[in-house]
């Protein structure tokens, strides 16, 4: 329980990693689901679940710039990618909201 219990206090004091586990666990839910067999159990709902890859787009450069704790250029590349594929499906994401 004692490890729970540093995990939970871990999660609040560093928030960067708060948004790397929502993330990895969005990505595990989505690597999942990416079965044929899946798609057609999920139905119109699979592409529901996998429009939330636009929210780990985002959420994965910040967990990033803030878990280096330095402004480096690697991050921000990324982010600068993450930003320019979300304004290249800017027509779907709209849609989506």
């Amino acid at each position: 329980m004692n490890n729970l219990a540093l995990l939970g206090k871990e999660l609040i004091t560093r928030p960067y990693l708060t948004l790397g586990i929502i993330s990895w666990v969005i990505l595990l839910a989505l690597a999942f689901t990416s079965t044929q067999a899946m798609q057609r159990k999920l139905g119109k709902h699979w592409q529901q679940l996998h429009n939330f890859v636009y929210l780990v787009a985002i959420l994965a450069p910040i967990h990033y710039l803030w878990s280096v704790k330095i402004i480096s250029p690697q991050p921000l590349i990324y982010a600068g990618l993450a930003v320019l594929l979300l304004a290249l499906r800017y027509k779907k994401l709209r849609s989506l909201f």
